[in-house]
């Protein structure tokens, strides 16, 4: 009897280890969103429109600096994409500053070619004064996969922003 109950306590003991971990149920859209910055030894530097391949930090290397990089998965036509990448930090005469990136992002995948737009906040006194600077970015087309699109840049803070999309596995119950 006591060989039963261990090995009832050990079947148990095994479901409950497994409860709430997520498997790979189905493929689903990835999205990918990066956004880098050139500091001004990099202003002659030219965002590419397109950069092929899945290493944008690699191919933007030493020609801008990383700011921000997300992933999201198991998008769906209509979803937002908030990113954030901010730091509040006391300011002159006990204000706060508020320092990074705030960007909404509207994604449209009722068709096989994407849309994506929103707009961008960005408050990076350093690299241009210390205005708020916000990016309207314009519907644009998202067609292939694996492929980084240039979606935005500010010429003021030297700020580009890039999409990418992948089909992968999605996490289920």
């Amino acid at each position: 009897m006591k060989k039963i109950l261990m090995g009832c306590a050990m079947i148990v003991m095994g479901a409950i280890a497994n409860m709430g971990m997520a498997v790979a149920s189905e493929q689903g859209t990835h999205v990918h969103v990066a956004a880098f910055f050139k500091l001004p030894s990099q202003s002659s530097f030219q965002w590419p429109e397109e950069i092929k391949g899945d290493d944008i930090i690699g191919a933007l290397d030493g020609k801008a600096d990383f700011l921000i990089l997300t992933q999201t998965v198991g998008i769906h036509d209509g979803d937002v994409l908030n990113i954030q990448n901010d730091v509040l930090r006391e300011g002159k005469d006990s204000s706060f500053d508020d320092l990074g990136i705030d960007c909404q992002l509207s994604v449209n995948t009722s068709k096989p070619i994407w849309e994506v737009g929103g707009k961008c906040d960005i408050f990076l006194p350093h690299l241009n004064g210390g205005e708020k600077v916000v990016g309207i970015i314009r519907p644009h087309k998202i067609e292939t996969e694996k492929v980084w699109h240039h979606v935005w840049n500010d010429s003021k803070t030297g700020v580009a922003v890039y999409f990418f999309k992948e089909t992968g596995a999605v996490l289920g119950d």
